[in-house]
């Protein structure tokens, strides 16, 4: 493995694993005629495994302790089989949290992650989930209807279940028995631009981070830089949120709003209520994810809505019970669904608490 040093323009090769004393070498050979404190980025590495650079770009190679897990890293990615190499490829791109650390962490328990080379798209993996009934229950189709499946969609909506990605050499994914990473998780990865050279920036960052961001691109203020791209951990997102006015604070902010709404359902909850809001700049995305406690899922069962609307004005079960025979409880859920302004979206059926949405549709849908 080799790591790629770059200083004022210039640039020069790292081999590692190396030694400190080797390491300090190369800086003294890449800062010669210049200030010996002129700070030196990692510009990216020669290696056979991918997806590397945002973990190794905010090393100190000055420091024992971070030049040591380069070391690491160094021997055992030498030591892996082609497999071995593919499958770690797709973990730091499936977990991308941008640290070192858990770079180091990663390729010390490969074991808690699989690979499965066959299935690189949403298809493969429904006709894999189909074929083997992985997801236990849920796939058990007779033999004849087989041809008429929707493999494609049965595969889109699973994908997140199961927690992976596609790659070039198939689906990674955690193994069941893995753990839940400890450390917080990436939101946001945004992909910044100056004339000369982009900075994958992971999100949430620290006041750190932002500051080697600044400094790797040679910036004082990210308002000099040019955001090529926004990606987001969570699904639907990107169709969801405009890009109008995105700044990099601004991305920084959502990315710890994204990071408390922490179940699939809140995410879901997000999303329906930015398919009814329509923002049309980023900024309010970001009021709406701050205010997500003012949205709420609901049952599409209208008989369940209209005890729900009682119980809000203090009906217990007992009396919901006692009435139950007298009442039209659907018709009763149809008309608390308007008046509550309830919408219909393609996550679910939406209202807000503080006041309604204007216009509802939802007799559109219930019909």
């Amino acid at each position: 493995m080799v790591l790629y040093l770059k200083c004022r323009g210039y640039g020069i090769g790292l081999d590692l694993p190396t030694t400190p004393e080797t390491a300090a070498s190369r800086l003294a050979t890449l800062r010669e005629g210049l200030d010996q404190n002129t700070p030196v980025k990692i510009d990216g590495a020669s290696s056979p495994v991918t997806h590397l650079d945002p973990y190794i770009q905010h090393a100190d190679l000055e420091n024992e302790a971070d030049l040591q897990m380069l070391n690491t890293l160094a021997e055992r990615i030498n030591g892996m089989t082609q497999e071995e190499q593919r499958l770690f490829s797709g973990v730091l791109e499936l977990e991308c949290t941008g640290s070192l650390d858990d770079a180091v962490r990663m390729v010390n328990g490969l074991d808690r992650y699989e690979i499965f080379p066959k299935i690189k798209t949403d298809e493969d993996l429904g006709r894999f989930l189909v074929d083997t009934s992985f997801v236990t229950g849920k796939f058990s189709f007779p033999e004849e209807t087989r041809p008429y499946l929707d493999y494609a969609k049965i595969g889109a909506e699973q994908r997140d279940v199961l927690g992976g990605i596609y790659t070039p050499h198939g689906l990674v994914r955690r193994r069941e028995a893995a753990p839940v990473q400890s450390e917080t998780p990436r939101s946001m990865l945004l992909t910044l631009t100056t004339s000369e050279q982009s900075y994958p920036l992971v999100l949430p960052a620290s006041e750190e981070q932002l500051a080697h961001a600044k400094q790797t691109l040679g910036i004082e203020e990210f308002a000099q830089a040019g955001i090529a791209s926004v990606e987001y951990t969570a699904p639907y997102l990107d169709q969801l949120i405009s890009a109008d006015g995105i700044t990099v604070e601004d991305a920084n902010e959502m990315a710890l709003c994204l990071q408390r709404l922490k179940t699939d359902g809140e995410i879901m909850k997000y999303c329906a209520a930015l398919e009814v809001e329509e923002p049309s700049t980023f900024a309010g995305a970001i009021d709406i994810a701050m205010d997500a406690d003012d949205y709420e899922l609901v049952s599409d069962n209208e008989h369940e809505y209209g005890r729900e609307a009682l119980r809000r004005i203090g009906a217990d079960d007992e009396l919901l019970d006692t009435i139950d025979g007298y009442t039209d409880f659907d018709r009763l859920g149809r008309a608390m669904m308007e008046e509550d302004g309830v919408r219909q979206t393609g996550f679910g059926l939406v209202r807000r608490l503080s006041k309604p949405f204007s216009e509802p549709e939802i007799g559109q849908t219930m019909g």
